[in-house]
């Protein structure tokens, strides 16, 4: 199970699709794009947890742990700029207790018909 391991960093679920470039890369190039994606998220300081090829909907999945949605934002945005995806979408994990709490503490009357 993927933990905060302190409270500076937040773990981003990516899901995407590659583009018609990206998916020629995929079959006729040789790069890795696990080593690729690693490098793209330690250059904003964060960590790769995992990054799979998927079947489905998506291409690919990645797990990371990066400090800001800000700059996991730059990630997708420079990705989406080379050229090589068509879709990326970014899902932040958020803690549930947190949530929990933090809707104990909501005070919500229903408005009256």
């Amino acid at each position: 199970m993927l933990t905060r391991k302190d409270n500076y960093m937040s773990i981003f679920v990516s899901l995407g699709i590659y583009s018609q470039k990206g998916a020629d890369g995929i079959i006729n190039g040789s790069s890795d794009r696990r080593e690729a994606m690693e490098k793209l998220v330690e250059s904003v300081g964060g960590k790769l947890i995992d990054y799979h090829i998927t079947r489905g909907q998506y291409d690919f999945v990645m797990i990371t742990e990066i400090d800001s949605f800000e700059a996991m934002a730059a990630c997708a945005l420079k990705a989406k700029a080379s050229g090589t995806l068509s879709e990326a979408i970014t899902l932040e994990s958020v803690d549930l207790n947190k949530v929990r709490e933090m809707g104990n503490k909501v005070d919500f009357s229903p408005p009256t018909s």
